[in-house]
């Protein structure tokens, strides 16, 4: 892999990205942990607001080779992005933007945009982006093509009966449509009928969407992500870990909101990242290959991430779900993976920009 952004004409690239949507404390969705109620922000807000440490640093890396960057933030107005798209003819897209109006589901028709306008852009297509966040859909998609994942069903009804669901005890429920760990918490997961009925209400009414139901994989955490080479092709990073070694007692062991984003928790503070996992040889090729194909069933390009779990009763590997675009900011778990296999975090971006760059209009 080269270093930096080379390309032999300079480029005029549009950095877009969605500034976060920022409201006031809630009692809903999250259970309140002393942690939580001492914070005044909104907790879900917290997973947009690395994309702004992201920015300038992206910002320079393609200024330093020669390109023009122009910075957009796409705000509750559409229109705006219309508008800036019509005047600036961008050559490039670095897309940033994972969310508008507060709704991580507009981040698909917004790479649509781009598409109509034909203007390439970093990282998966709408219809990737779309499958990706519908976990009943991507789950579908990977048992389909024999992508081992956690037995499950898609719960869209107020009134249903537990015993009907065919899964084993315990189960972990989801929103269906939420990414960076929105609406996990503790009392995701379900030990029996009466925990599981209150979590499908919850999510029902709180997330206003369906419930993905999921056999609990007892296990540890583990996630691989996958870059773009100089082919185009995707190459596995160092599998990396989730060490829930130190977690308080009685926590399960799970990547909660709290423990991903919550900075002032102990959940987070004991959620510990470590790459490389230490893996077995088989069990890490395994992860890869698995990651590879998961990859390329849902449709993903340039870079992503896919998570897992390795049982613990027998070393069997479950994929979670696919992330597109997931954070490149220096301290996440992507660029660190991407620091162990020896690229430096512009290099990364470089990457990144370039696999765009191929699609670029002739």
């Amino acid at each position: 892999m080269t270093k930096g952004l080379t390309t032999n004409d300079s480029m005029r690239i549009a950095l877009i990205y969605n500034e976060p949507k920022h409201t006031e404390p809630e009692d809903h969705w999250l259970s309140r942990s002393r942690a939580e109620v001492e914070l005044e922000h909104d907790f879900r807000d917290a997973s947009e607001f690395g994309v702004l440490e992201e920015i300038q640093v992206i910002a320079q890396a393609i200024k330093d080779d020669g390109h023009d960057v122009l910075v957009f933030s796409v705000d509750d107005d559409i229109h705006r992005l219309i508008t800036f798209l019509d005047k600036e003819n961008p050559d490039l897209i670095f897309n940033l933007c994972e969310a508008v109006l507060g709704k991580a589901s507009l981040e698909m028709p917004i790479a649509g945009i781009y598409e109509l306008y034909d203007i390439p852009y970093t990282g998966s297509p709408a219809i990737a982006l779309g499958i990706a966040l519908n976990k009943g859909l991507s789950k579908a998609i990977f048992k389909a093509h024999d992508i081992p994942t956690p037995a499950f069903v898609i719960v869209d009804e107020e009134e249903f009966i537990p015993q009907d669901l065919n899964l084993a005890y315990p189960l972990i429920v989801k929103p269906v449509r939420e990414d960076a760990s929105i609406g996990i918490d503790n009392n995701s997961i379900c030990a029996d009928e009466d925990a599981l009925e209150k979590r499908i209400a919850f999510v029902h009414k709180e997330f206003h969407q369906p419930a993905l139901v999921e056999e609990y994989i007892d296990g540890r955490e583990i996630n691989v992500a996958v870059l773009a080479g100089e082919s185009g092709k995707f190459e596995t990073l160092p599998v990396s870990e989730i060490l829930f070694d130190t977690m308080p007692a009685g926590n399960p062991r799970i990547v909660s909101y709290e423990a991903k984003w919550v900075e002032e928790s102990p959940l987070y503070q004991t959620t510990i990242p470590k790459c490389p996992a230490e893996l077995d040889v088989v069990t890490t090729e395994q992860a890869r290959e698995l990651a590879l194909r998961a990859a390329a069933v849902v449709g993903l390009s340039d870079y992503g991430r896919i998570d897992m779990r390795l049982r613990d009763s027998d070393n069997a590997l479950f994929v979670l779900e696919a992330n597109p675009n997931p954070d490149i900011s220096r301290d996440a778990g992507f660029m660190r993976a991407a620091g162990v296999k020896g690229y430096s975090h512009a290099q990364t971006i470089g990457a990144i920009v370039r696999c765009a760059m191929r699609r670029v209009r002739k």
